[in-house]
């Protein structure tokens, strides 16, 4: 089994930016937000349950999902969240695993926006990457990439751990509140630690 490192961070931390310079490298990337796309594809068991949940209000005219609109609903009580979270969450963990074991580089890298220190995939890490940043930071990046109001960035970071609740459990951090080729930079040290981490375990 490859050395796995855990990538997390907030809503518009910037983790991308690391886990994209990673995956340059050769790190194998799994991101858990492209599998949760991917278990909530027309036809996928989750995206009916979903549906069962939610309404046909959060499908498109084609009967793909509607992430906005499901994130709007979601992230409007934390009841709902916590139905949203019921509903994927097993999907998305069971198919990370599958992906993990193909893994034959020396580390792998599983970005889980989402982890938090009860996390079942904590247990699938040997080393946590944090990513943090700024508060209007990241309210400005994720602006910038969508059509999400203000409020609604806000409303998803109020459902969110704080950056001090991830501290607690990382091994590394990236304070991402400067350029992307500073962060690049760290991403750089990172990367020979976990190499070095890798051929000692």
């Amino acid at each position: 089994m490859s050395f796995i490192v855990g990538l997390t961070g907030g809503i518009g931390c910037g983790k991308t930016v690391i886990s994209d310079y990673l995956g340059g490298l050769g790190v194998p990337v799994i991101d858990t937000d492209v599998i949760a796309r991917e278990v909530v594809r027309p036809g996928q068991p989750a995206l009916e349950e979903l549906v069962k949940e939610f309404g046909a209000q959060i499908l498109l005219h084609n009967g793909e999902l509607n992430r906005d609109k499901l994130r709007g609903i979601a992230f409007s009580s934390q009841r709902n969240k916590q139905k949203l979270d019921g509903i994927t969450h097993p999907a998305i963990r069971r198919e990370c695993e599958q992906q993990i074991k193909q893994i034959d580089s020396a580390y792998g890298l599983v970005v889980v926006p989402l982890l938090t220190a009860s996390s079942p995939f904590l247990k699938l890490m040997q080393r946590v990457l944090v990513v943090t940043a700024e508060r209007k930071l990241r309210i400005q990046r994720v602006q910038t990439r969508s059509s999400l109001t203000r409020e609604q960035v806000e409303a998803i970071m109020a459902t969110q751990i704080s950056d001090e609740q991830r501290l607690e459990f990382a091994d590394d951090v990236i304070a991402n509140n400067g350029t992307i080729q500073e962060a690049q930079r760290a991403a750089q040290r990172l990367h020979e630690t976990y190499l070095n981490l890798a051929q000692g375990q």
